[in-house]
């Protein structure tokens, strides 16, 4: 938490808005960054489109903080998506849904439409990707690193969990105290439990 503390107050304390008024919205980072006020900005993969045209070199970068064995780190990937057949659809309605899903991925117009619509499309045999982002990951991963893992799937009542955090590091962000800080440090590790318990008893 330390760590994630010093990237963080890099971010905040080197915006173009102040950390003060971040809680209110209406800041737009990606036109910051498109219009080259921003050096850098915090996304995924799902911008590389709007982005693209701007700044035609810009790519993915790990977000290192200072953890031991992070420099052979490549990027986080993962996905809150899922592909999903209803079990409580007729058994006729599950075999078109399959049959469908397979040729998304295995017919080449079907799977090239698909990956320019949405970047990837996470199978073997699938178009290969026009997105640079994804580009840079595969760039990180083929150079030996290790994937890391999205928490972002594993959070436990995940909207209970995100809301209490993004509280505190609002609280955080209009007084950048060590006691708000902690109330950050408690919300991002106690809260995890708390809810996992909420969840689970």
């Amino acid at each position: 938490m330390d760590n994630f503390k010093n990237l963080y107050d890099l971010c905040i304390n080197n915006s173009l808005t102040d950390p003060k008024e971040l809680a209110t919205g209406g800041h737009d980072a990606e036109n910051e960054f498109k219009t080259g006020q921003a050096a850098f900005f915090v996304n995924g993969s799902w911008e590389y489109e709007a982005v693209k045209a701007d700044v035609p070199n810009a790519t993915m970068i790990p977000y290192y903080c200072g953890v031991a064995g992070e420099e052979k780190a490549g990027l986080n990937c993962g996905t809150e998506n899922c592909w999903a057949i209803n079990s409580k659809a007729s058994a006729e309605d599950q075999q078109a849904t399959m049959d469908f899903m397979v040729w998304c991925v295995t017919d080449p117009d079907a799977s090239r439409k698909l990956v320019d619509t949405f970047g990837v499309m996470p199978y073997k045999s699938a178009a290969e990707s026009t997105n640079g982002f994804l580009a840079a990951a595969d760039k990180y991963t083929s150079d030996g690193c290790y994937v890391m893992n999205w928490a972002t799937n594993f959070q436990p009542n995940v909207d209970s969990y995100r809301a209490t955090l993004v509280s505190a590091l609002n609280q955080y962000n209009a007084d950048q105290s060590d006691a708000n800080w902690e109330t950050v440090r408690t919300a991002f590790v106690d809260g995890w439990a708390a809810e996992y318990n909420a969840v689970n008893n």
